[in-house]
C-alpha cells in the first residue's frame, strides 16, 4: 500500500465533509416533519457497534430480499441509517415476534 501524503489525508477529510453536510440535507428533506440530528446518522459500521451485532447482519436486513428490511438510506453504494428510525422497526420487530409467539393474529395473516 503506498503512503499517504498529509495533504492527501486532508482532501479526503475535506471531501468527507461536504459529503456529510450532503447526505444530512438529503435524509432532512426526506424527513421534513422532523429534524435529524448529524449523530443520528449512522454507518452499517457504527449501527452494527450500537446494536452489538455483526456488520454481516446489518447487511442482510436491508436487501429487498427480506421479509421486513431495515430502513435505510442508499447514496449510491454507500448506505446510511436513522437512528430513530432503526428503533422503530426494531420496536415493531419486537411487537411482531412477540404476536407470533403468543399466536394473536397479526396484520400479514393469522398465524397457527
Amino acid at each position: 500500500m503506498p503512503k499517504l501524503l498529509m495533504s492527501e489525508l486532508l482532501h479526503r477529510a475535506e471531501t468527507w465533509r461536504q459529503h456529510a453536510g450532503e447526505w444530512v440535507h438529503i435524509i432532512n428533506s426526506v424527513t421534513a416533519d422532523r429534524a435529524l440530528p448529524p449523530e443520528d446518522i449512522l454507518t452499517p459500521e457504527e449501527l452494527a457497534d450500537r446494536l452489538k451485532i455483526s456488520r454481516s447482519w446489518v447487511f442482510e436486513k436491508t436487501r429487498a430480499r427480506c421479509r421486513n428490511p431495515m430502513p435505510c438510506l442508499r447514496l449510491g453504494r454507500y448506505i446510511r441509517f436513522d437512528w430513530t428510525a432503526v428503533v422503530d422497526w426494531l420496536r415493531r420487530e419486537a411487537t411482531q415476534e412477540n404476536a407470533t409467539r403468543s399466536g394473536v393474529p397479526q396484520a400479514r395473516g393469522v398465524v397457527r
